[in-house]
């Protein structure tokens, strides 16, 4: 089939999974876990082992498999010209659990089913304990009556739409998944009525991929029924196209999104709304929304108009009093501005800002001056702010609630995101405008050649890594539910020949799993860059060469544990995000590895 076409049939069923969404949305099967992954599909065999050795003066190898000239193991697996004896072999498997086989101390993280109670993964100390999100984060809504109603407030996803999953689902907190979940349990078990809002910062990044996330999140976020989405700054750094047909109806304005200062291909409130009144029982909402000052300094487009927000608060705020009688502004924009505007317009009962501490504080903060409430929604959708208001709305309640694994996975996020893994797939890395870069020690290394090429002289290590979960990881990816393997913010980290951060491949690097097989899973390479000089140089008989070469492959333990060392370490991919309970002393002697007796 022809790639147009192909793209054509995903975008078609990812239409088609959001109208059932929205007609769905309040169907009582919103909540349901899935029965799980599937089977994850063939993979491409997995060969050797990476080299990383601590260099302590006590004649461990540099790097090699060479030495001091102690009759320790060469690189090319030979002891003074002799082949390793299997002895010698076994002396140093027992060096390391994974070398003689056994299972490592920690047990397999795996991949925790998204509903709560599922499988932990270990912690910094290990335990085989299931994680417990309750006992680890804390109860919610403890003492609550059913309130008036239940202001549901999110912002800053940042283009985090799921945590990541290869590391276990159970300890982590965000996604879209675990926020329908929350909302369904609100509305349907607890029967409370509802308003969704938020601050905005959808997005994140550039190009076709961050694109396909901000028209995936619209999606899944009519489907949960928001009743306002602020512009924020990552949008509006978007084609203006995507965000018009966002915001752009035939007959005007339409959809969540609202701004008092911000305007589409026109002034604001030409072609998208400033306010938005919502009826809620018993009381009405007034609701505005701005673009801080600080923020459009980020901003380069002509067709996107700003102006300043005080002066369009100073001409909506008085209207709004008129119309609603509790009043919201959400401010995208810096703590500091939005608290700076919460008292010139000491009118706004509740004030939401972009701004403030990655998690939320667990109690809100009322701006010195005024009666305003000030609610910070952290970074990265890990959290959403649940404001009781009940017969005094003077007098709310307020719960930060962490988005984990007590929450179980949307049926309905789940089938969105599969097709937007779909999406990526058809497209694939040049449809997604993803170019390979030399790498940077590409004059010097030479191009990438795959792990099983280091293995006959590397064995000990390519022990190490056949039992690890690097050489793992690409099949993790493509075991996830959905299947994570072609897109490219979760390849970087599982295959061989990508930079783990920015997502973009080097140049004969991993281009996809039938063209590349050799380079799926994390490989020697993966950390210790390109081997195809050094490969070359092992084979031919130029000793200053190979030497040279072996050298520029070595990563020492404290190397791989610094990030101002300038070689790879392990901080790039095991991050918070992505490895919340990763600890160096801990995992380093699974994957150690050395030629030395």
């Amino acid at each position: 089939m022809h790639e147009n076409s192909i793209s054509r049939s995903v975008l078609t069923r990812l239409a088609l999974i959001a109208l059932v969404m929205i007609c769905a949305a309040g169907c009582p099967s919103g909540g349901e876990n899935r029965d799980g992954p599937p089977s994850p599909p063939e993979d491409p065999p997995q060969q050797p082992a990476a080299e990383q050795e601590p260099s302590d003066g006590r004649g461990h190898t540099d790097g090699r498999g060479h030495t001091d000239g102690r009759g320790h193991t060469g690189g090319r697996g030979q002891t003074g010209g002799q082949p390793v004896q299997q002895e010698d072999l076994d002396q140093q498997k027992s060096e390391n659990p994974l070398r003689n086989g056994d299972d490592p101390p920690l047990r397999d993280q795996g991949t925790a089913s998204p509903a709560a109670g599922g499988t932990a993964s270990p912690a910094a100390g290990g335990t085989d304990e299931p994680f417990d999100p309750i006992k680890v984060n804390g109860p919610i809504f403890v003492g609550w009556t059913k309130p008036k109603l239940a202001l549901v407030i999110t912002g800053r996803q940042d283009g985090y739409m799921e945590p990541c999953g290869c590391a276990g689902l159970d300890r982590m907190k965000g996604g879209m998944s675990r926020r329908h979940s929350l909302l369904n349990q609100l509305r349907k078990e607890r029967g409370w009525p509802v308003v969704a809002l938020d601050v905005g910062g959808l997005a994140k990044g550039y190009g076709r991929q961050a694109e396909h996330k901000f028209q995936t999140t619209v999606l899944g976020m009519r489907a949960m029924r928001y009743d306002a989405i602020a512009l924020g700054k990552a949008e509006l750094r978007l084609p203006a196209g995507n965000l018009a047909a966002e915001t752009v109806g035939v007959e005007g304005p339409q959809g969540p999104f609202l701004s008092a200062n911000v305007g589409l291909f026109g002034p604001p409130g030409k072609n998208s709304l400033q306010t938005r009144i919502i009826e809620a029982p018993g009381m009405k909402l007034g609701v505005t929304a701005v673009l801080g000052k600080k923020f459009q300094e980020e901003i380069r487009s002509d067709v996107i108009e700003m102006t300043d927000p005080e002066a369009a608060l100073s001409a909506l705020v008085p209207e709004l009093k008129q119309k609603a009688d509790y009043l919201i502004l959400l401010a995208h924009a810096t703590k500091e501005e939005s608290i700076e505007l919460a008292r010139k317009f000491p009118d706004f009962d509740l004030v939401v800002t972009a701004g403030g501490a990655p998690v939320p504080p667990p109690k809100p903060e009322t701006i010195e001056g005024t009666k305003t409430l000030l609610i910070e929604v952290g970074q990265k959708g890990m959290d959403a702010i649940v404001l009781g208001l009940f017969d005094d709305p003077k007098q709310p309640r307020y719960q930060s609630v962490p988005l984990d694994s007590r929450f179980p996975a949307s049926r309905q996020m789940q089938d969105l995101m599969r097709g937007y893994q779909e999406l990526l797939a058809a497209e694939g890395f040049a449809g997604l405008g993803i170019r390979a870069v030399p790498h940077p020690q590409a004059e010097l290394n030479g191009k990438y050649v795959g792990s099983k090429q280091c293995a006959s002289c590397h064995e000990i290590s390519d022990i190490v890594w056949k039992k690890s979960k690097h050489a793992k990881a690409y099949t993790t990816l493509a075991g996830l539910d959905p299947p994570r393997n072609f897109d490219p913010e979760c390849v970087s980290c599982h295959v061989v020949g990508w930079h783990p951060t920015d997502y973009y491949p080097y140049k004969t690097g991993y281009e996809g799993p039938q063209k590349t097989p050799h380079l799926t899973g994390t490989g020697c390479e993966t950390c210790h860059g390109p081997g195809g000089a050094h490969v070359a140089a092992e084979n031919g008989s130029d000793l200053e060469l190979q030497e040279k070469l072996r050298k520029a492959m070595v990563i020492t333990k404290a190397e791989a544990q610094d990030p101002r060392a300038g070689k790879q370490h392990c901080f790039t991919c095991h991050d918070l995000d992505n490895s919340p309970e990763f600890s160096f002393e801990t995992y380093w002697p699974l994957i150690e590895h050395y030629e030395d007796q």
